[in-house]
């Protein structure tokens, strides 16, 4: 049923459990966004969370590099039938489909995440680190996408690869602004000051001290707030709020992740987690309140010099 006809028809995205890592074996998680005609992977991560915010990430990545599709296809997981995704769907005016319960072929993307795991799931099991399954994951995707694939056997025209097949073509255009307006309640942009936070509401949070000056997203759902630069989560956090007013009530269990992007320079004193403050509160500054009004304005002196001059000359 969601058979794409031309470029941008349809998109298809999914999560797919890709391995697990560390001494508590979690989870990590492959997100990708295929353009249904040409079978290219437009956006793609690998991320310890799969939830919305994830989700969101990727969506916010592809729209803004090739603009919008006419319908994204997805299965009826939670994180897809969630307000927050499909909200930003139909405030882009786009489509939102959902393949049939117990049809998992009606989305295109499941035989691409078969291809993943035949070209790159060996070089993910024996990746270590979340930061190896991140560099393998892009690997896999830039080899994906200029490979030649089954589906353009036939062309005439002799493009056979997935990037030459999509080439320079673009979905409807979505301004910056529009886009940054459609996630404006989960997300928010703040840079990052010399000592490595970045202010949200009234708290200082820990972000990266080798960041500084960059600016980066802050994603706030469901009790979660997540720090990220580019398509790298730098931190992670648990919120209450108060949801009449979208006010910060506290924030806690910081949980900040190793990254490339770590300042080179080593501290003075070296902290433990306990001496470390990643949460500060934000002092609230009262703004001086304005002057009463009814004030009188007085004559400007010009005005009398001028007066006198009149006068002389008369």
């Amino acid at each position: 049923p969601f058979r794409p006809t031309h470029r941008h028809h349809y998109w298809f995205i999914d999560l797919r459990y890709l391995v697990r890592l560390g001494p508590d074996q979690h989870w990590v998680y492959s997100l990708l966004i295929i353009e249904g005609y040409a079978r290219q992977i437009l956006a793609g991560m690998a991320t310890e969370a799969q939830d919305v915010v994830a989700v969101l990430q990727g969506l916010v990545a592809a729209l803004g590099a090739y603009g919008r599709p006419e319908g994204i296809v997805s299965d009826n997981g939670a994180v897809f039938r969630a307000e927050a995704y499909e909200g930003l769907l139909r405030e882009l005016e786009i489509e939102v489909c959902h393949i049939a319960r117990g049809k998992p072929w009606e989305n295109l993307i499941e035989t691409q995440f078969k291809i993943e795991l035949r070209l790159a799931d060996a070089h993910f099991e024996a990746a270590t680190t979340f930061e190896e399954v991140q560099a393998r994951h892009a690997a896999f995707i830039e080899t994906y996408n200029t490979t030649p694939h089954w589906a353009h056997r036939r062309r005439a025209d002799g493009r056979r690869t997935p990037v030459a097949v999509l080439g320079w073509v673009r979905g409807r255009e979505v301004a910056h602004a529009a886009l940054a307006d459609s996630v404006h309640h989960v997300q928010l942009e703040r840079v990052v000051n010399p000592r490595g936070y970045v202010s949200v509401r009234r708290f200082y949070l820990y972000a990266e001290r080798g960041l500084a000056r960059q600016r980066v997203a802050v994603w706030l759902y469901d009790g979660r707030l997540q720090l990220a630069y580019q398509d790298t989560v730098l931190a992670q956090y648990a919120y209450r709020a108060e949801r009449r007013v979208q006010r910060l009530q506290a924030v806690e269990a910081p949980q900040l992740f190793p990254t490339a992007f770590a300042s080179p320079q080593l501290e003075l004193w070296e902290l433990d987690d306990a001496q470390w403050r990643k949460i500060l509160p934000r002092p609230y500054v009262r703004h001086p309140s304005r002057p009463p009004t009814g004030a009188r304005q007085l004559r400007l002196p010009v005005e009398r010099r001028v007066d006198a001059h009149h006068r002389s000359a008369g």
